[in-house]
């Protein structure tokens, strides 16, 4: 029986990371829907607002591990981002299949998607520097390096924080129990999730898995482009 080993100090601090992840994003739309009423902004830039803030608040959470982890990083980097590669490859591959499959069902296009799509229209400056530089920051500090410490088992630590990496790109599609379906998404979305868990275990890298997230990201941003005849 694999054990848990969980240490409850380091899993408080992971919850209480991924909490103020979403308490911070409450606390920023008040104030942006107050600007977006009054016609002094968009929704893409109360977006982009509520998105700089909390890059800045995380990446100063975490600025030791960000420090200490480049330094690794000048040294290693062939080995942690061929080992990243690796296991976003196995992630990436189950992402389009389980696509594909949910594509032949016939679901509802997830919501997530749907707004990237219209941003990239609109202000396609602003979506590409969520997606590829902002995003991968903030996800991989909370999701990854949030609930890291929390368990030494990786397979527990991999699945969890990909599955908690799944939920933030469903959960906008749920507004009632008649949408619980929606949750099928959960699969593509938490396959890479996932993947980056372990790659972080592996090589107890943050950058790795920051780079690849971008990189992820950008590749989607270009099929956006070139397949769905964006911009």
């Amino acid at each position: 029986m694999t054990k848990l080993n969980i240490n409850l100090k380091e899993l408080i601090k992971g919850i209480c990371t991924i909490c103020l992840y979403f308490l911070l994003q409450f606390a920023l739309s008040i104030p942006c829907v107050l600007l977006m009423q009054k016609g002094l902004i968009s929704y893409n830039i109360a977006n982009f607002i509520i998105f700089i803030v909390m890059f800045i608040v995380f990446v100063l959470i975490y600025l030791k591990t960000l420090i200490n982890d480049f330094k690794d990083f000048k040294s290693n980097y062939k080995s942690i981002l061929k080992t990243t590669l690796n296991y976003w490859f196995k992630g990436f591959f189950v992402m389009i299949v389980a696509s594909f499959l949910i594509t032949l069902l016939h679901f509802e296009e997830n919501t997530n998607q749907a707004a990237n799509i219209e941003m990239l229209k609109q202000t396609p400056i602003i979506e590409i520097l969520c997606a590829v530089i902002l995003a991968p920051f903030v996800e991989e500090l909370v999701f990854r390096r949030g609930l890291k410490k929390a368990t030494t088992n990786k397979h527990l630590y991999a699945i969890v924080s990909g599955l908690m990496f799944g939920l933030i790109h469903v959960t906008s599609s749920i507004s009632s129990v008649n949408d619980l379906i929606m949750l099928v998404y959960l699969i593509p979305y938490s396959s890479v999730g996932i993947a980056f868990g372990y790659a972080y275990s592996k090589t107890n890298n943050i950058y790795g898995t920051i780079f690849i997230h971008a990189m992820h990201n950008a590749l989607s941003i270009i099929e956006l482009i070139l397949i769905g005849g964006i911009l």
